[in-house]
């Protein structure tokens, strides 16, 4: 049984600080802040499904080396399992971390249902390429520091320079997720009006018990922002609103219980 609910942040937050060794917190750290990029600090872990955790894990190993495949997996594999030692979820999501040579298998860029696809809107798109470029000029910047702090002869306590490394690995590592989503991307046509909820779509919604109103913006996990209203099509909120229509009512379960909505416009 699940003990509690618990955001995804906070739940590898606590799982590196419980590593023993700096080594494998510096691993952790890398490969499972990428993870919560990718789902949102704010989602609760136990809301991931093996599904997502698998396609995630397609996704993003498309352009590295195989020495990082396999850090990745078993970074992720080591997170998913204290979480379920810890009664954190109940899915055992680590088998679902899947390794380059399960996914050899399969044609490039495909999955079982075919061609693996991201929608994006136009606004998203260019975040993303924008970001990408911003994460690209910082590369040269960081290469310096990484000179300059290599040219102290004592480098086993060269905080300066480990920091650095670390520093080019993010950026490295979310230019390459970028790139897979960019890859992966299609657009989403806004048409107007529409009838039911999709990717894309501007949703106004009705608190039944509280009246309070509120409006999001459905987008894939690839872009979602809770703080500007942009929710998952993944997560609870949007999943429960994808599909339906205005003046439905839909039901979404919150840590602080099902929490009833009317749909009060739909638009795109």
């Amino acid at each position: 049984m699940v003990e509690g609910a618990i955001t995804l942040s906070d739940a590898v937050s606590g799982y590196i600080v419980g590593l023993k060794k700096a080594e494998e917190q510096a691993a952790a750290q890398q490969e499972l802040f990428r993870l919560t990029q990718w789902f949102g600090d704010n989602r609760q872990l136990a809301d991931l499904k093996p599904y997502e955790v698998a396609e995630y894990t397609t996704r993003l190993d498309r352009s590295i080396a195989s020495d990082q495949a396999v850090a990745r997996v078993k970074a992720l594999r080591a997170f998913f399992t204290h979480a379920v030692k810890k009664g954190m979820i109940e899915h055992k999501l680590a088998r679902h971390v899947k390794s380059r040579k399960s996914r050899q298998r399969l044609k490039k860029g495909n999955g079982p249902q075919g061609p693996i696809q991201v929608a994006l809107t136009n606004e998203g798109k260019e975040r993303l390429e924008l970001e990408a470029e911003r994460l690209r000029a910082e590369r040269g910047p960081i290469a310096i520091e990484i000179r300059l702090a290599a040219a102290d002869k004592d480098v086993r306590e060269n905080a300066p320079l480990e920091a650095a490394r670390e520093h080019l690995g993010l950026v490295e590592s979310r230019i390459r997720e970028i790139e897979a989503t960019l890859e992966a991307a299609v657009a989403v046509k806004k048409s107007g009006k529409t009838k039911q909820v999709g990717v894309g779509a501007i949703v106004a919604v009705e608190e039944k018990e509280s009246g309070r109103k509120t409006t999001y913006t459905v987008v894939s996990a690839a872009e979602a922002n809770p703080l500007e209203g942009k929710i998952s099509d993944v997560s609870p909120v949007g999943k429960a609103l994808m599909r339906h229509q205005e003046g439905d009512e839909v039901v979404v379960a919150s840590p602080r219980g099902k929490v009833a909505y009317r749909i009060v416009r739909v638009r795109s």
